[in-house]
């Protein structure tokens, strides 16, 4: 192995060298990579919350057409009340 370097010390020299500049100072490098695709998944986990988001929303906003939900909904999300009525929050 130690003969395979002397004899070939410019070839090890340009592999480490090419090895160097795809990893560190190409435009396109390897760890600029990485980080985007870090950056993509991340974007995607927030992508499926918001989609999970959107359709609870959407059932919720359908059911609110119904005049029972709707007045179940106000009485428990805004303490609303009908005249008369006390209302105690036991949390």
């Amino acid at each position: 192995m130690k003969n395979f370097f002397k004899g070939n010390r410019l070839l090890v020299i340009t592999i480490l060298f090419f090895l160097v500049l795809v990893t560190f100072v190409d435009k396109n490098n390897l760890v600029d990579s990485w980080q985007v695709r870090q950056n993509i998944r991340a974007l995607e986990d927030q992508k499926a919350y918001y989609l999970k988001k959107i359709a609870e929303d959407s059932a919720v906003l359908e059911n609110l057409k119904d005049d029972d939900y709707l007045e179940r909904f106000a009485r428990e999300n805004y303490l609303m009340k009908r005249t008369g009525e006390t209302i105690y929050v036991v949390k």
